[in-house]
């Protein structure tokens, strides 16, 4: 029978929390639901703020993670923002504090005293519920793209609209955008090399389901033509060799040839994967030109032969190339973004030490009043505009919102987090042959790559209800107890 206290403790759960706010996030970012999750994500917003007010007054695991008093501070930091921009844009203000707060004391905080198999258990289910949505996600984008289906779909916000299917000479698919939706894809392949180590103990052993949704990632990926998640891979690859790198030199045996071959593998890798997603690229422009000739049926057409007679033959449609690229030719590489984070800038410039708090000021049509518009150009207000408060850039919507103050702390926390971690792969006991160990460092990799995409993006923090920021959060709490329990802390 299941008790009441039972209940409770599965309510209370950070671990079954998180999985109900993965399958959330994910389809906060699927337009063509209609905003389904529009009532779950109310729930659990006040579900969230029952579990942290609940364990503040019990276990406090909270407070029992590496370096949680800088996070703290931030928070503090951003209420101080909340305060001085009182009373412009304060409820959507409060909702960002409170998922901030959700994010840094529930999504990265981990109980140290929570069996193993059990924390192994929630980050299986974690994953599975993770790959098995994204994989249905992308597979049904993909059949858009076959199919050549575009469409668009109304949003939340008023005269906004969101583009679905392949248009664009892009794949958005399901997706809010080709970036969001690759980037999602990217997560999903983490996914399934964390649970291939802790369901069959290598990260290399890939069941036939988890290669075909590989496949249909890199798929996605092609088609997106996503510039952000390329530099991702390229900013996995670039970690991946510094690592190797250092692992060579800390070896002190064949040094320069270790370097060397090292830069050549990666070499390899690098113009290998591009020359294959040229080729691949091309043969995949066919696609929606094919099925489209062999679904249609021949259209008559009375034509004049050699003869000088007139005749009715049948035709089809010839096959035509599709164009997949970017954007338009010509166009600026940042797509808008140098203009957005310029604009950003001169907010920050109007409040620096705590920043505005929030950063969608022209949510009500007009600047918010604590702003001064005289300070801002036509392009600033256009971009603000246009923007509706997405910085593409996490630094620099930590600055607007936060401030200097809230920079700092957050610039401090990764500082601290990354001395430990770089620490702990520079001890010599740290076995790069472990299985463990080399799990630990995909997932340390993978989250140095988010960092570099958050240069083009807002994901990991001040972003509210998004899968990249979740997932980030999730797993750097997981790298602390990988490296805790190595340790023997």
């Amino acid at each position: 029978m299941i008790t009441a206290k039972k209940i409770w403790g599965h309510l209370m759960d950070p671990g079954i929390f998180r999985i109900v706010n993965l399958v959330i996030y994910i389809f906060y970012f699927v337009p063509s639901d209609f905003n389904a999750e529009n009532i779950p994500m109310k729930i659990t917003f006040v579900w969230g703020g029952v579990i942290l007010a609940w364990d503040f007054f019990t276990k406090r695991i909270m407070f029992k993670q590496p370096y949680w008093y800088v996070l703290l501070a931030l928070c503090v930091s951003y209420l101080f923002s909340i305060v001085t921009n009182f009373p412009h844009n304060f409820l959507d203000s409060a909702y960002n504090l409170v998922y901030l707060a959700t994010s840094v004391f529930l999504f990265y905080a981990i109980d140290p005293k929570l069996p193993k198999e059990k924390r192994v258990k929630q980050f299986q289910t974690f994953n599975d519920v993770g790959i098995i949505i994204i994989f249905a996600l992308t597979l049904l984008s993909l059949l858009t793209f076959v199919f050549n289906v575009a469409y668009t779909v109304p949003t939340g916000t008023v005269g906004v609209i969101a583009r679905q299917g392949f248009i664009e000479s892009r794949l958005f698919g399901m997706f809010t955008s080709p970036n969001m939706g690759s980037m999602i894809g990217y997560v999903s392949v983490l996914m399934m090399v964390v649970n291939n180590h802790l369901k069959r103990g290598s990260w290399r052993r890939f069941s036939k389901f988890y290669i075909v949704n590989a496949i249909s990632q890199y798929l996605y990926y092609i088609l997106a033509n996503s510039r952000g998640t390329q530099i991702t891979l390229v900013a996995f690859l670039i970690f991946t060799y510094i690592i190797w790198t250092y692992k060579v030199i800390a070896s002190k045996k064949n040094i320069g040839k270790g370097i060397i071959r090292n830069f050549i593998i990666l070499a390899t890798i690098f113009f290998g994967v591009n020359a294959a997603n040229t080729v691949l690229e091309f043969g995949l422009s066919y696609i929606p030109s094919s099925v489209s000739f062999l679904m249609s049926s021949p259209e008559s057409e009375t034509i004049v032969n050699e003869d000088g007679e007139t005749v009715v033959v049948e035709r089809r449609k010839p096959i035509k190339k599709t164009v997949i690229q970017h954007s338009e030719e010509g166009s600026e590489v940042s797509s808008g973004r140098l203009s957005i984070w310029a604009a950003g800038l001169k907010l920050l410039q109007q409040k620096p030490i705590f920043g505005v708090a929030d950063s969608d000021v022209y949510r009500s049509g007009e600047l918010s009043g604590q702003l001064d518009e005289s300070q801002l150009s036509d392009l600033d207000i256009r971009e603000l505009q246009r923007a509706h408060g997405n910085m593409h850039n996490t630094y620099v919507a930590v600055l607007v919102k936060a401030g200097i103050v809230g920079f700092l702390l957050l610039a401090i926390f990764v500082i601290l987090i990354l001395k430990d971690n770089i620490k702990f792969i520079g001890n010599k006991k740290f076995d790069f042959a472990d299985p463990n160990n080399q799990l630990y460092l995909i997932i340390f990799t993978f989250i140095l790559s988010l960092f570099v995409n958050d240069v083009v993006e807002n994901h990991l923090i001040f972003n509210n209800r998004d899968v990249m920021g979740l997932v980030f959060w999730s797993y750097l709490g997981l790298t602390n107890h990988l490296r805790m329990e190595k340790e023997g802390i």
